[in-house]
């Protein structure tokens, strides 16, 4: 029995699930509707058998459930009850004989070792950042299964997006076709109530945000990271004095504990675990700073930070707890990308260090306020841990040391002024 519902993208969003080519990578303004036409696609193609094992790939849980609830399920819903399955736990939508399976970018290890016939990336420019969830969970599965797929999203900077945009406009790559739409191509937006709200936002957000562009380090923060990764870990020396900076878990994060040398400015220690009681998180943070010489602490006080904090305090630890408004963020985050920059800091070679600086990124607001955040699905607790170290050093200052002068030298310096004071009096007359 044929089964049908009453879904129809408009032209701009069909033409990019008509084409042929296996890869269909688009760059979009925000609100072009990407997300909604992908929806639709996947509901028609499985009622008409065109695909069994289909896979979504999204930035965080919370999204998915969003997109399932508001563009799935208001049309299969419609559909008798036996021919579809939302196991919500599970994050699989059952529709007849296919299904698909939804995951996140945070967690790209649940998407490796699987095999699919039809594939959508949303939010490319936010989920290809990470190069692990592209090197090791998608592009093994292309190889084997070589799936149909929609990779798509608001350009975020350069990165794997960007490259594979290139692949599309490339004519000897005939497996990739690239597409490019701004907010103003979908049909259904007020584009009067879009042109005030541009009229109110940076160009580069403009351009990025609206008219799809992909801009050269849009969102970079911190810059040649990997350059300054030369420290190696040390216990503590005698007579050096040494600043903890500490970012405390909250919820479903991290506790990240950054230890410098505030004689060196390089990092000596790094810490990181999740799901400790606050009790045993407290006599960590004071053994590792009472043995580093009884280590400064700057740690993070918002929240449920404060009364740790106090606890800390009572307790013994030097410790100078840091509000995190985003005015004090914002200090110390452009401080930290400072000294990254000018090579004031030298830090851990450590690979989720390094992975967390480089995803780390800032958006602009419509009244052009800068906000600095890890993208959605990324942690930011490691940045935060360094930059809270951070702001209570200084610059090194390398001091010239004079060698003691010759009598020789002194002679000759002596002869010299004696020189130039005679020929100055006898240029005066």
């Amino acid at each position: 029995m044929e089964i049908s519902l009453a879904i129809k993208n408009f032209p701009a969003q069909q033409s990019i699930f008509n084409s042929k080519a296996k890869f269909k990578i688009v760059a979009k303004g925000r609100r072009f509707g990407l997300t909604k036409g992908a929806a639709n696609d996947f509901i028609i193609e499985a009622l008409n058998r065109k695909f069994k094992k289909g896979l979504w790939v999204d930035t965080v849980n919370a999204n998915i459930e969003r997109y399932v609830e508001r563009y799935f399920l208001p049309h299969i819903k419609k559909l008798p009850s036996n021919i579809w399955n939302w196991r919500k736990q599970a994050k699989i939508l059952e529709i007849k004989n296919s299904y698909i399976d939804f995951r996140s970018a945070d967690r790209p290890e649940n998407l490796e070792g699987f095999g699919y016939d039809k594939l959508f990336i949303n939010e490319a420019g936010i989920v290809l950042k990470d190069e692990y969830l592209w090197d090791n969970a998608i592009k093994p599965m292309l190889w084997d299964f070589q799936p149909i797929c929609v990779i798509g999203g608001t350009p975020k900077g350069m990165g794997i997006f960007k490259k594979l945009a290139e692949f599309g406009k490339d004519n000897t790559k005939p497996e990739y076709e690239y597409f490019h739409f701004t907010s103003f191509d979908n049909p259904y937006l007020e584009k009067e109530l879009l042109q005030e709200d541009m009229a109110n936002m940076p160009e580069r957000v403009v351009r990025q945000e609206i008219y799809a562009e992909f801009l050269e380090d849009t969102g970079v923060v911190f810059r040649n990271t990997q350059d300054i990764a030369d420290a190696i870990p040390k216990a503590p020396i005698d007579g050096h004095s040494y600043v903890m900076g500490v970012d405390l878990a909250k919820v479903t994060d991290y506790t990240v504990i950054s230890v410098y040398d505030r004689k060196t400015n390089c990092q000596v220690f790094q810490d990181r675990f999740n799901k400790l009681e606050y009790p045993y998180q407290k006599a960590k943070i004071m053994e590792i700073a009472k043995h580093y010489n009884k280590a400064l602490v700057l740690l993070d006080a918002t929240g449920l930070g404060d009364p740790i904090a106090d606890d800390l305090s009572r307790a013994g630890v030097a410790i100078e707890p840091i509000k995190l408004t985003n005015e004090m963020k914002k200090e110390i985050i452009e401080k930290l990308a400072i000294y990254i920059e000018q090579r004031h800091i030298r830090i851990l070679n450590i690979e989720d260090s390094i992975k967390e600086f480089n995803n780390f990124t800032y958006d602009i607001s419509a009244s052009g306020r800068v906000m600095y955040n890890a993208p959605v699905g990324f942690n930011d607790d490691i940045v935060i841990s360094h930059a809270l170290a951070v702001w209570s050093l200084q610059p090194l200052i390398i001091r010239k040391v004079e060698k003691p002068k010759t009598p020789l030298q002194i002679t000759y310096e002596q002869d010299l002024r004696k020189f130039q004071e005679e020929q100055e009096y006898h240029d005066a007359w």
